[in-house]
């Protein structure tokens, strides 16, 4: 199944696009839409998604890695039809979708997509942490993508970080609360398999 991730939502934004502090990222599979968290600014949602030429009413469900408002801002935007799952309230409605939340140091939920693909908000509760659990219900991953907060990290955990999910993933997409430093480590370390993602970004997944 091939897979296409728009990130409609960064600190950072290609040409013609706006960035902001926060993150979203719409998947695309199977002819339908599911947002990934709605950034911090409802405007800048709807300016880039325009530019994506994405309609919301195409949304079919949206999730929220967590209650944090550059996360959550943008929900306004989104139609009523739209259904909403916050952390732990997933239902399962959707085959290729599957999350696992986590309670601490606060309540954050992952998305797996087809059982390949991870993508993460602001991995709070710590984003190696979070890809050994994926990794272990799932096996190796295709990519992550998303925040990985890890911008007050020293140079040498975030290489330690970086290694380790070179263990639990093929390619990485850092962004967001990654940290300018993080990513440029990531980019080292990961090599061909580093991808970059901001707001404008396309990143297909066969």
């Amino acid at each position: 199944m091939r897979i296409k991730f728009f990130i409609l939502y960064d600190n950072q934004a290609k040409e013609k696009f706006r960035a902001g502090w926060g993150f979203s990222c719409l998947v695309r599979f199977k002819n339908r839409h599911v947002l990934f968290d709605t950034g911090a600014d409802e405007e800048i949602l709807a300016f880039n998604a325009k530019l994506f030429g994405i309609e919301k009413s195409s949304i079919g469900c949206c999730f929220i890695s967590h209650m944090h408002a550059d996360h959550t801002n943008g929900l306004g935007w989104l139609t009523k039809k739209t259904k909403v799952f916050l952390p732990g309230e997933y239902d399962g409605s959707v085959e290729e979708l599957e999350t696992i939340t986590f309670d601490y140091p606060i309540k954050e939920q992952a998305l797996v997509v087809d059982k390949k693909v991870m993508l993460v908000g602001c991995s709070h509760p710590g984003i190696a942490r979070m890809a050994r659990e994926t990794y272990e219900r799932y096996g190796k991953l295709k990519l992550i993508i998303g925040g990985f907060h890890l911008l007050d990290e020293s140079a040498i955990e975030i290489e330690r970080i970086a290694n380790e999910l070179k263990e639990f993933t093929q390619r990485i997409a850092p962004c967001h609360c990654t940290g300018e430093k993080a990513v440029e480590k990531f980019k080292e370390i990961f090599a061909s398999n580093f991808i970059q993602a901001r707001a404008g970004e396309i990143i297909e997944v066969p």
